[in-house]
This record gives C-alpha cells, structure tokens and sequence, in this order.
C-alpha cells in the first residue's frame, strides 16, 4: 500500500513539474508574443543595471558584513574573550603597519631634509665664491677703469702737448722763413752795394764778407751748438751753491 502511496506521489510530483515547465513556455511565448526586440532589450538592460547596483551595495557594505560575520563567528566558536583577542591581534597588527608606515614615511623625510641641508650647504658655498669671484672682478674693472682713464688722460695730454708742439714748430718755421728772406734781401742788397755803393774796404775784404755773409746759415749751427757746450762747461767748473744743489736733488 505504501509502495502505491510512493508511486502516486512520484507521478503527480512528474505531473506538477510538467505542469509547471508547460506554464514556463505559455509564459515565455506569450511574453515573447507580447515584447518585442526592443522590449526584451531594455528589460535585459534593467536587469543588467540591477545587477550592476546590487554589486556596488555589496561592495560597499562588503566590510561591514565580514567584521559582522567575524563577530558571530569568533564569538559562538570562542565566545566574547575569544573574539576581544582576534579583534585585538588585528588591531596590534593594523598598528604596527601604521607605525611602520609612519617610521618608514619619517625617515624619509629625515633624508630628504638631510639631502636639502646639504644641498643648501652646497649652494651656499658655490654662492659664496661667486659672490667673492664678483668682488675680485669688481676691483679688477675698477683697476682697469683706473688704468684706461690714465691712459686717456695721458694720450690727451699727449696730443694737446703735440698740438701745442706742432703750434711752436709752426710759429719757429714761419719765423725762419721770415728770417731767411730777410738775410737773403740783406745778402742782395750787399752783392747790389759792393759794385754802386762806395766803401773804404778793398775788392777783396768784400769777396770775403760775402763768402761769410753765404757761409753764416751753414756754420752758425756749429757756432751756437759750440758756444752752448762751452758755456755749459765753464757753467760746471764755477763753483755750486750746496743749499740749491740740495734742494734741487
């Protein structure tokens, strides 16, 4: 009897199950039926959304969930002693990363600063010995300057005491032209008087004075040149005031 009671329920869980999947295609064909490409589309693309919103909450309630899942965990395999030591290692572990994280963040700035300190240090340096190289080309321009300025100075001095010596050359040539002419009016108007003019003086005594009178140009260099060291050196043998000699050394 129980054997025909399994059968039965069997067969109308077969029947039911048939009658369900049968339901399933009336259902799709008539959904089918009655929503069209684009309806089947945008149902796809709302159910992919869903989706898509449902993994953003998870993801964001993710952490929540395992620190609560965690708790029931530990708690009913350890009871609460049991959970205080997991959450505590965990925090002493989350601590040490954090200090680590700290120390290693720490240290570098430490390098860095020492890095910058020397850098500092470096460019202080350089700057310095730019600054002292500045100076020393400063007197060195000003030392130049100094030496130019001289320079100009003396060259227009230079050229003031050759315009004032070319003037004084200039003046003595206009005055020896203007004493050549009046020797050579003279020597005419004495070649002129020897042969009109009466004298006392023989033919001869004026063939001489004439010689004189056409040799005195060429020789009075010599003469003068000859009386000036002659002068000189009666002047040296005179005997010398010391006061002036000392004052004049």
């Amino acid at each position: 009897m129980s054997i025909n009671q399994n059968q039965l329920n069997s067969l109308a869980a077969q029947q039911q199950q048939t009658t369900d999947q049968i339901n399933s295609l009336i259902s799709q064909s008539t959904d089918a039926l009655t929503c069209g490409t684009n309806c089947q589309k945008t149902r796809k693309t709302d159910s992919l959304h869903q989706t898509y919103l449902n993994a953003q909450a998870n993801v964001q309630t993710a952490p929540f969930q395992l620190q609560e899942a965690e708790k029931n965990y530990y708690t009913h395999a350890e009871g609460t002693a049991g959970y205080n030591a997991v959450r505590s290692n965990a925090v002493t572990q989350q601590a040490a990363v954090a200090t680590s994280s700290a120390t290693s963040t720490f240290q570098n700035g430490v390098d860095s600063a020492t890095t910058l300190t020397t850098t500092y240090n470096s460019l202080s340096i350089t700057y310095q010995n730019a600054f002292e190289l500045y100076k020393k080309y400063l007197e060195e321009n000003a030392e130049l300057q100094d030496e130019i300025n001289e320079i100009n100075t003396d060259t227009v001095t230079n050229d003031r005491k050759t315009y004032y010596e070319s003037q004084g050359y200039d003046k003595l040539k206009s005055w020896y032209k203007l004493f050549t002419w009046i020797y050579i009016f003279f020597l005419i108007v004495y070649v002129i008087g020897m042969f009109l003019a009466g004298s006392s003086y023989s033919f001869i005594s004026k063939i001489l004075i004439l010689i004189a009178l056409i040799l005195y140009p060429f020789a009075i260099n010599y003469v003068v040149i000859f009386a000036y060291n002659g002068m000189n050196r009666i002047y040296s043998l005179l005997p010398k005031n010391a006061y002036t000699t000392l004052q004049q050394s």
